[in-house]
């Protein structure tokens, strides 16, 4: 039997959904702060704001919130910080990732750079529609730094306002215990060698 291929495509998109889980306004209440909407910018805390591609309109926002570095998750078009906000002032770290392809170590060593800009200001973290990639880096932020549970972190970043997109289950399968401790200890590693 001949199953056209869009077919087989939608039955194992769904088979790779997210289970159910319901949010409850108690869950939203430790999500992310909304801080310009249409820039799809959050609070996440005093020293972490995520957002989708930052625009010059952005920038007394930026400002506004305290914020001193802004990391590029963006492996394409990894310039448009600095045509957009690159005469700000604000320093501007690329540090790119691929999708399809996200490692704990990279995970690490992103949140490794977050900790070290944190001592200069708040840091700003983004990648292009601020939803995939800052979701995984912002949920992983939330377990190692804030004490989150792992399913809150993953629930903050599937079912928050913030556009995950689900064709990515790859990085929502990084919310687990395994990859979580991997990701620890990559980022002791960064430390001990950086003292």
């Amino acid at each position: 039997m001949n199953v056209p291929a869009a077919v087989l495509l939608a039955v194992s998109l769904t088979a790779c959904q997210i289970p159910h889980r319901t949010v409850t306004q108690e869950i939203r209440s430790r999500w992310a702060e909304p801080v310009k909407r249409d820039a799809n910018l959050y609070r996440i805390d005093d020293k972490l704001y995520r957002s989708e591609q930052p625009v010059a309109a952005d920038i007394p926002v930026l400002y506004k919130s305290g914020i001193q570095t802004v990391v590029n998750l963006r492996f394409f078009d990894r310039d448009d910080d600095r045509r957009q906000i690159g005469k700000s002032g604000l320093t501007l770290i690329n540090y790119p990732l691929l999708s399809w392809h996200i490692t704990p170590k990279q995970i690490a060593e992103v949140l490794y750079i977050i900790e070290m800009r944190q001592q200069n200001g708040a840091v700003l973290v983004h990648c292009y529609h601020g939803a995939d990639r800052t979701g995984l880096v912002s949920g992983m932020y939330r377990i190692i730094y804030q004490g989150r549970s792992i399913r809150d972190a993953r629930d903050e970043m599937v079912k928050g306002p913030f556009g995950y997109h689900s064709i990515w289950i790859n990085i929502a399968k990084l919310f687990s215990e395994e990859k979580v401790a991997e990701v620890r200890r990559h980022l002791q590693t960064l430390r001990r060698q950086n003292r």
